[in-house]
Parts: structure tokens; C-alpha cells; sequence
């Protein structure tokens, strides 16, 4: 039968077998709103594009036509505790970036990532005045930074969920599961004027324990590369015999050697570790770790970048994933990253560093959304100040170590202004506590251009 045009009525009676084979395939194929015999060449026909194909009118122009109108971007600043990493003791505050995206048509959307990035999404700005806010595949190809692109895309999509009147995990394959539970964050920290500190073993392990009574965490990621490895091994021994079947994991930040490593690994064994996070630099040292374990191997440090994942899974370098949705490029790039992770037979778990409700929301989502994030992703949100946060209502609560999908459409959050405004006036107040660090331990730091600690 020709395509070019509408069958006759005396064409389809002397075709009808033919026909009605054809009818069959296209009710296969999802084709609805047949109903007579004379409709059926409808579904074939180029001549009925728009008449009746898919059993409804075609749209004049089915897609959107909102412009994006303004782009602000602010840099906010919230106190940090002195908590430390392998290198040195966290600032006397954290900064985020905040961008809101507004429509001609008043429509709005936000997000929250990293500090360093606030230049680029500005450097973005005549990219997106103009376009529309759907057109998400278009600014991925032309913003580079990846955290750039991740702050337009959350806010693009929070923008389209509170159009739509749907949730953002709707948007990005919708939510399977309602509330998305998380890891326990463990840190020593700094002795100062104004905090005790916390540089023992003992005192490291209780801080868990204090997680796990009071908001329900069952999983731990515990900073290690502090002490040394006998006294952070200690510290996880503490862990397990108070919380028996807590899920226990460490990230020294790559400061020991192989060697150590092997070792750390031996020892650990025995406490059923979930999994060791990023214990020595660069693929090859993982992957000559992994080959003397049998605990998994997790890293946000040696893949990293799509370029990253071929030589990692031919060496055997890692077995999981922490998926961090700022460094690679948003939500939908997450998604893509799991999918991958998932058919090479990797896990995946979420990453996390210092931040506010905004970015706490979009990482709940993305928990949620995601079914192959099968490890407790990490949080640093308890660690953030209850009258310190940006949003409107006050900071997320836990339960059970569980965040609940917000109700509200979008990301489920709003800005509290005066808390922004109060967070901006920080920013001239950023200071390095590494002189503390230094009149600490005068050698502390000094070991951080070494390629390993220990």
C-alpha cells in the first residue's frame, strides 16, 4: 500500500486481510483511536500526520516556550566545626554556591553546589538567558565544568517540577523508594578554644555510637588518615562490639601506602567491613590492594570521569562507585554513571561534602530515584548547624538514618531569604584553621605534599 496518501474505502475492502494483519502490529505498537476500517490507513499514511495517528490531535507545537530570563548566583557561608581530614582541619566555615533560575513567565527553579564553581555559572549566563529551561541536553554540551552544568541542570529541573507540578525525582525515572537512608559521618576533630576535640580512638568510635542512639544511622563512613592506622583500626573494633550490625567503612583519604593498606585491610577483615574507601592513591595501587582482600573497594578519587572507567575495570582496580552528583554533572549524569556501574557489575553509593538543605533535597532524590545506589550514601548534613541552614522551615530531619522524599513539588525546598542573606554576610569571615593544625601537630601538615602519610 502506497504511503503517500489516504487509502479508498474500495482499495481497503479489496486489501482487508492485509489490512487487518497491519491493525493487529499497530494496536501491537501502542496505535489506539482506530475504529473503523477507513481510520486504520491513518496509522500508515505520511498525508494523516497530525489527523489521527496516535488517537488524539496533534499538538500545533508540543513543546514549551518558556525563556530563561535571569540567572543569580550568590556564595553563602555557614560555621564548620574543626573536623578533620588527612591533610589538615575543615575551615572556620563552608561555602556553597546558590543559583536561581527564573522564567519570563515568573516560573523559578534553585540549586546548591560547591564554592569554586560560582565563577562558571556566571560565565554561563548568556548561554542560558533566552533558552528554555527543558533544553538540559543542550547546556550539557556547552558548559564544561561539570559542577557548573550540575548547579543549571538541578535548577532547570526544580524549575520543571514546580511547572509540572511534580517532584524531581518524577523527572529522572521517578522515585523508587520514599525515603533514602544514610551513612553516619565520623570525624576526629581539632582541639580548639572552643571545642574539646575529638582525637582518640575511644572518643571517635563513641561519636557513632551517638549517631546510631539518637537519629537511627546503622551505616558509618568513618575519616580516617588522622591518627595512625592502629589507632583508626581500634577505633572501628570499638564500633563493632558497641553497634554489632552497624554497616562500617573508612575513608583515609588515600594516605597510606600499599603496603599499609594490605595491612589495614588483614586486620579489619574480621569486623565484616562493608567496604574500604579510597586507602591508597592512583588505579594501580587499588588494584594491587584489591587483589589482597576480600573487602570491596569504593572510591571518589580514581574514577572520577567517564575517561576513568575503562582502565579501572580492566585493571580490577575498585568494586563500588561513590556517585557524586556536583563533580559529575547533575542528576541525569548520576543516572548515567549508575547504569554503568550496574552493568559492569559495580556498586554504587552517594558522596558527599559540607552542605545545606538545598543540596541535602537533591541528594535525597537522587537516592531515591537511583535503585542501583545500593550502599548508604554519606552525608555531611548532621554536621551542619540547626539555625545555620538556608531553608525555609529549618534543616531536614532524619529518621531512622532516613531522609523522606519532600511532599512539596521540585526539589521540595524553599530559600529562607534572611537565612541567605545572614550565610552571605559570612563570606568576608572564611578562615584556614591550618595554624591551629600546625601549633597541634607542627608536622601534621607538613606530610601532605608526601604522597603518603603512613
Amino acid at each position: 500500500m502506497r504511503n503517500d496518501k489516504l487509502l479508498s474505502e474500495e482499495v481497503l475492502e479489496r486489501q482487508a486481510p492485509e489490512v487487518t494483519r497491519r491493525a493487529l502490529m499497530a494496536g501491537a505498537a501502542g496505535v489506539t483511536g482506530l475504529t473503523c476500517l477507513s481510520d486504520i490507513s491513518l496509522a500508515y499514511s505520511q498525508a494523516a500526520a497530525g489527523t489521527k495517528r496516535s488517537g488524539s490531535p496533534k499538538a500545533d507545537r508540543p513543546r514549551s516556550r518558556m525563556k530563561i530570563s535571569s540567572v543569580k548566583v550568590t556564595r553563602v557561608a555557614s560555621p564548620d566545626r574543626p573536623i578533620m581530614n588527612s591533610t589538615t582541619a575543615h575551615a572556620t566555615h563552608f561555602v556553597r554556591t546558590i543559583t536561581e533560575i527564573e522564567t519570563s513567565d515568573g516560573h523559578r527553579g534553585i540549586s546548591e553546589v560547591g564554592r569554586r564553581h560560582a565563577e562558571n555559572i556566571e560565565a554561563a549566563r548568556p548561554l542560558l538567558l533566552g533558552r528554555d529551561p527543558f533544553e538540559l541536553e543542550y547546556f550539557r554540551r556547552n558548559i564544561e565544568d561539570y559542577e557548573a552544568f550540575a548547579a543549571v541542570e538541578i535548577a532547570c529541573l526544580d524549575l520543571i517540577g514546580r511547572l509540572l507540578n511534580r517532584r524531581v525525582c518524577d523527572l529522572i525515572g521517578g522515585a523508587y523508594r520514599e525515603a533514602a537512608p544514610f551513612s553516619a559521618y565520623v570525624f576526629f576533630i581539632l582541639p580548639t578554644e572552643d571545642e574539646p576535640g575529638v582525637i582518640t580512638a575511644e572518643a571517635g568510635a563513641q561519636q557513632f555510637v551517638d549517631f546510631n542512639r539518637n537519629e537511627g544511622f546503622r551505616s558509618c563512613k568513618f575519616k580516617g588518615g588522622v591518627l595512625t592506622p592502629d589507632e583508626e583500626i581500634e577505633a572501628l573494633r570499638i564500633m563493632r562490639r558497641q553497634v554489632p550490625d552497624a554497616k562500617l567503612r573508612i575513608d583515609p583519604n588515600a594516605a597510606w601506602s600499599i603496603q599499609t593498606s594490605k595491612r589495614v585491610a588483614k586486620e579489619v577483615e574480621p569486623l565484616g567491613m562493608e567496604y574500604l574507601e579510597d586507602p591508597t592513591r592512583g588505579q594501580e595501587g587499588m588494584a594491587e590492594v584489591r587483589r589482597h582482600t576480600s573487602i570491596p573497594l569504593g572510591t571518589n578519587a580514581v574514577v572520577t570521569r567517564p575517561e576513568h572507567i575503562g582502565p579501572a575495570y580492566r585493571k580490577g582496580a575498585i568494586d563500588i562507585v561513590l556517585l557524586d552528583l556536583h563533580h559529575m554533572g547533575g542528576l541525569n549524569n548520576v543516572r548515567y554513571w549508575a547504569s554503568t556501574c550496574e552493568a559492569l557489575g559495580w556498586g554504587c553509593s552517594g558522596h558527599s561534602n559540607n552542605h545545606l538543605g538545598i543540596s541535602m533535597a537533591t541528594l535525597t532524590h537522587m537516592n531515591c530515584a537511583i535503585s542501583h545506589v545500593t550502599y548508604d550514601a554519606d552525608t555531611h548534613y548532621p554536621w551542619t548547624a540547626p539555625d545555620q541552614d538556608i531553608i525555609r522551615g529549618g534543616k531536614l530531619p532524619f529518621r531512622d538514618g532516613k531522609v523522606a522524599l519532600p511532599d512539596a513539588p521540585g526539589l521540595g525546598v524553599e530559600i529562607d531569604r534572611d537565612q541567605m542573606a545572614k550565610l552571605e554576610e559570612n563570606m568576608p569571615h572564611v578562615q584556614s584553621r591550618d595554624a591551629l593544625v600546625d601549633r597541634w601537630n607542627p608536622s601534621y601538615r607538613r606530610k601532605q605534599g608526601q604522597w603518603f602519610r603512613f
